[in-house]
């Protein structure tokens, strides 16, 4: 029997049709009042590509609980889905067998967590490594209601001027977190921070990714680490709307060349915001088209491609259910040969 990928989806505004008792992809949305708020999720295929429509919703009014679903981890020791739930401040877990407009296993939520970007697991501690903009939390995996951190930086605008993208490497026991830095002239360079995940107090990086041989862009759009090749992707981003995906020795240091980049029209990559990895095809997966009105694209790329290269997936169109002036905010792979996607939809 030939295995079996999902993709999931997390949409911002417009409505997501269809269903499928077995599959496991999720797409969420938000919108303003009067529009059909909560159809948080939907789900493609793992052979699903172009103009294609999803296979079913997970979210709803009554009980989902989410007004998005900005960022989507999957949590594999205990299959389970655990939702960024930006606009709502709380992070959600669901099972991954949820369908429907159904309750979450749990919510929990924080008084400094203020709007929630994204969630590392550490499996080996039982822990839930989460960011906001300004802060470092650390909570126990069994959260749940108002949590108290079981660890949270304190606020230093030096280093830290706006996270976005969590990586956990277990082998080293460090976090890897996204940021940008000031480079003179109204101008900024994206960043990567590592810290060890134990931190507390003062953000004390333990190295940084940092300089022009980086090539890192304007700022971090998301970040990605493989254990099995012990790899870090970063998704970066530029004012003009281009971004590249930058592949790192999870090792490294200082202002050093990526080993891989790709980026240039070829691409496709315009406004885009979640980066992720499918194990079972080694693909990157890039949501492209984001913000700003850009079209929006599920794109795939090998895992060692390079240069101005095509994708070798692309998922958009009308029949996605994504159309409007906002796409996709993530993409994220999960065992089980499940393939999970989030992001943001305006109609």
């Amino acid at each position: 029997m030939t295995c079996r990928i999902a993709l999931m989806i997390t949409a911002l505004l417009g409505g997501l049709v269809g269903a499928d008792a077995r599959a496991d992809v999720f797409a969420g949305k938000t919108c303003e009042p009067g529009c059909n708020l909560y159809r948080a999720m939907t789900i493609f295929g793992d052979a699903m590509t172009g103009d294609t429509a999803p296979l079913s919703l997970l979210g709803g009014p009554n009980q989902s609980g989410m007004l998005d679903a900005t960022d989507l981890t999957y949590d594999a020791g205990e299959r389970t889905l655990i939702v960024s739930d930006f606009y709502g401040q709380k992070i959600h877990i669901f099972s991954r067998d949820s369908r429907g407009d159904v309750a979450p296993l749990r919510s929990f939520s924080n008084v400094f967590l203020g709007q929630p970007r994204n969630v590392a697991v550490a499996a080996a501690q039982n822990e839930y490594i989460v960011i906001d903009a300004n802060f470092i939390f650390a909570f126990p995996r069994g959260a749940s209601g108002a949590a108290t951190a079981l660890r949270m930086t304190s606020y230093d605008p030096a280093l830290v001027q706006n996270l976005n993208g969590l990586a956990y490497r277990s082998s080293s026991d460090e976090i890897f977190v996204g940021d940008y830095y000031d480079i003179g002239g109204g101008q900024y360079a994206g960043e990567i921070l590592i810290f060890p995940r134990t931190i507390a107090g003062a953000p004390v990086t333990t190295r940084r990714i940092a300089g022009p041989a980086t090539q890192m862009g304007s700022w971090i759009a998301d970040i990605h680490y493989n254990p099995s090749t012990d790899e870090l992707y970063v998704l970066t981003g530029a004012n003009d709307g281009s971004g590249s995906v930058l592949t790192f020795a999870a090792g490294a240091n200082g202002d050093v060349a990526p080993i891989r980049r790709i980026a240039g029209a070829a691409t496709g990559m315009v406004n885009a915001a979640g980066l992720g990895f499918d194990d079972n095809s080694h693909e990157l997966l890039v949501a492209s088209g984001s913000f700003n009105a850009a079209p929006p694209h599920i794109l795939g790329f090998p895992r060692t491609a390079t240069g101005n290269v095509a994708p070798s997936r692309n998922i958009s169109g009308p029949n996605t259910g994504v159309n409007g002036t906002s796409g996709w905010y993530d993409v994220v792979s999960v065992p089980m040969q499940n393939l999970f996607a989030n992001g943001f939809e305006q109609l």
